[in-house]
C-alpha cells in the first residue's frame, strides 16, 4: 500500500487531469500500483478566491468519491491544495480548509523559476504563525534552493517538511535534480514522496514504475517510510515529531 500526497487529480481545476475521464484514468492507474489514498491537491494562487476554490473542489471530491464507491474502486481521496506562497498570503484569510484532510499541515509552493530567496522564510513563518505545518512540494525542483541550499536548512531547523517528486528520483528530470533529491532523503531531511502526477501518461503516477528506477542507495525502508508511514502520520494530522523518520 502507497498514499500519495500530491496529485492533480480533480478534473478542469489547473494544468492537471482536463475531464472527468482523465480523473478516472489516474484513479485506475493509482490502484494499479498499490496507492490506496490520494490527496487531491489542485493549484491554489489566488487567495482573494479561497470560497470559490473550495466549492469547485469539493464538487469535484464529492462527484469522484461518489464514482469510486459505485465502481467499488479501493481507492480514497481526500481534499488538500498545492498554495502557491506569495505576499498574498499576509492577508489571506482561514487556510486551514485547503490542509490535507483537515489536518495542519498544508501543501506549499514557491515558484520554479528563479526568484528572490529572501522571501522563502518570510512567507514560510506566516503559514506557522497560522498554526499550521507547511510542507513543501518538490524542493528539489527550485533552482532557488539549488544556489542557496541554506534554504533548505534553515527551513528543516524551523520545522517544515519536504515532499520529493518521484519522477526526480528516477533521473527524468536530470542529473541535479536526482541527486539534489536524493541526498535530502538519504540525510534525513525529506520524509515524503508523492507523484505530483497531472495526467495519466504525460506526468503519471505510475509509482511503482518509478521505484523501480530509484537509486538503488534508497533502501527499501525509507521508501516504505516516504510513500506510506510518514504520509499516514500527516494525514492523521499527526505532531510532526511522529512523521519524521525514527520517531
Amino acid at each position: 500500500m502507497k498514499i500519495d500526497l500530491h496529485c492533480h487529480l480533480l478534473w478542469d481545476m489547473d494544468d492537471g487531469a482536463a475531464t472527468p475521464e482523465e480523473s478516472w484514468a489516474l484513479c485506475e492507474n493509482a490502484v494499479r500500483h498499490d496507492i490506496r489514498i490520494i490527496a487531491a491537491t489542485p493549484h491554489f494562487t489566488d487567495f482573494s478566491k479561497l470560497d470559490d476554490f473550495l466549492y469547485v473542489r469539493n464538487r469535484r471530491l464529492h462527484t469522484l468519491r461518489e464514482k469510486l464507491g459505485a465502481a467499488g474502486l479501493p481507492l480514497d481521496v481526500c481534499g488538500g491544495a498545492e498554495v502557491f506562497l506569495h505576499e498574498g498570503v499576509y492577508d489571506a484569510g482561514d487556510l486551514s480548509p485547503l490542509t490535507l484532510n483537515h489536518s495542519r499541515y498544508l501543501l506549499c509552493e514557491f515558484s520554479l523559476r528563479p526568484f528572490d530567496p529572501s522571501i522563502v522564510l518570510p512567507l514560510t513563518e506566516e503559514i506557522f504563525d497560522r498554526g499550521l505545518v507547511p510542507v513543501i512540494a518538490h524542493p528539489e525542483r527550485y533552482p532557488t534552493f539549488h544556489r542557496h541550499p541554506a534554504l533548505v536548512s534553515d527551513l528543516a531547523d524551523m520545522g517544515a517538511l519536504f515532499q520529493i517528486t518521484a519522477d526526480s528520483l528516477t533521473g527524468v528530470l536530470g542529473g541535479a535534480i536526482q541527486n539534489f533529491a536524493l541526498q535530502m532523503l538519504l540525510d534525513g531531511t525529506a520524509d515524503l514522496i508523492a507523484t505530483d502526477a497531472h495526467h495519466p501518461v504525460r506526468r503519471s503516477n505510475a509509482l511503482n514504475d518509478m521505484l523501480a528506477a530509484f537509486p538503488a542507495s534508497l533502501s527499501a525502508k525509507a521508501v516504505a517510510h516516504a510513500t506510506l508511514h510518514a504520509p499516514a502520520k500527516v494525514l492523521q494530522n499527526a505532531d510532526p515529531s511522529k512523521v519524521r523518520r525514527g520517531a
